[in-house]
């Protein structure tokens, strides 16, 4: 059997909850993109071997599922195209997931995307890469609980919708250091202080601004409540990331897709990835904008424009 898997990159737009008043902390909200995109496709031989350049992650995702549902199939796993690690486009949260679905489909397991991230130990912090991996669309989740043996549950996801076909995102990855990631990243959360006020600001405008926008088609209001939400969880987590975003230049990317007419701009996660919303008749001339804005400021940075997916990750079987 051989199994081909197939998911794209996910955004992540802001978080709508930094206090654990009610247990919970850190709920998010994203959406799911059409790329950059991962291939993942496993095989089955006389021999378990992983390859490419994420091998070493991929062998010890495999040893992991094998030992979290007691299985042991003699497979090869090849990852052909992967989303680019650390660009804030959660690229190890869908190639896992891409291994750990080949593999169950390999060995007949029935399992759900949130039960293969279980296992991988995925999805602790935000929902939005498992959502994204699993059916796609603009989601909300409800952050992280404590579960009764005290580790950190999946979070719930609490409203999903799908992104409409005609807006775009201009998607800007400048060249500076790469966003946080993995320890680094869960050593920043343990030190903040959640904040009811900051808290209570981003769940007003997710409820009574964002999802309304969504629902009515609204690109103007639902561009104006996202950047909201993305300068107000900047400045929470300014400390930690030495400003309102990652780097100075990816500031100054969003106030330039702004400036040229993006509804709405801001950084995905911790960068370096920024983006700006725009419709889709419109995307051709922001990305030109970013690309100019960039050559007149000697910056590089990889450009390109991504369209909301609304599926699933792809799966290929064949005999």
């Amino acid at each position: 059997m051989k199994v081909t898997v197939a998911t794209g990159s996910r955004l992540h737009l802001g978080f709508t909850n930094l206090s654990d008043d009610l247990r919970r902390c850190y709920g998010s909200l994203g959406v799911a993109i059409d790329r950059p995109s991962t291939t993942v496709v496993v095989e089955e031989g006389d021999a378990a071997d992983a390859l490419g350049d994420d091998a070493e992650r991929v062998r010890a995702w495999r040893r992991r599922f094998c030992d979290h549902f007691g299985v042991d199939p003699q497979v090869s796993i090849a990852v052909r195209g992967r989303i680019p690690r650390h660009a804030g486009l959660g690229s190890g949260t869908q190639l896992a997931l891409a291994v750990g679905r080949g593999l169950a489909t390999v060995c007949g397991l029935d399992l759900r995307a949130r039960d293969i991230a279980g296992a991988l130990g995925r999805g602790r912090r935000s929902g939005i890469g498992l959502a994204a991996f699993a059916g796609g669309g603009f989601v909300v989740d409800a952050g992280h609980s404590k579960a009764n043996d005290g580790q950190q549950a999946t979070p719930t996801i609490v409203w999903r919708r799908d992104f409409p076909a005609d807006w775009c995102f201009v998607v800007a990855v400048p060249e500076v250091a790469s966003g946080l990631s993995g320890r680094s990243e869960e050593g920043i959360f343990a030190g903040l202080s959640p904040s009811v006020r900051v808290s209570e600001e981003i769940c007003r405008i997710t409820q009574l601004q964002l999802m309304p926008a969504l629902v009515e088609r609204d690109i103007e209001e639902f561009g104006r409540a996202l950047t909201a939400i993305d300068r107000k969880t900047g400045r929470y987590f300014a400390e930690a990331q030495h400003g309102l975003y990652n780097a100075e230049v990816e500031g100054d990317i969003v106030a330039a897709m702004l400036r040229a007419g993006a509804a709405g701009a801001g950084q995905s996660s911790w960068g370096p990835a920024v983006y700006g919303l725009v419709e889709e008749a419109g995307a051709g001339r922001l990305e030109a904008a970013v690309r100019a804005f960039l050559d007149e400021r000697g910056a590089r940075a990889e450009v390109f424009v991504a369209r909301g997916r609304n599926t699933e990750a792809r799966v290929e079987v064949e005999p």
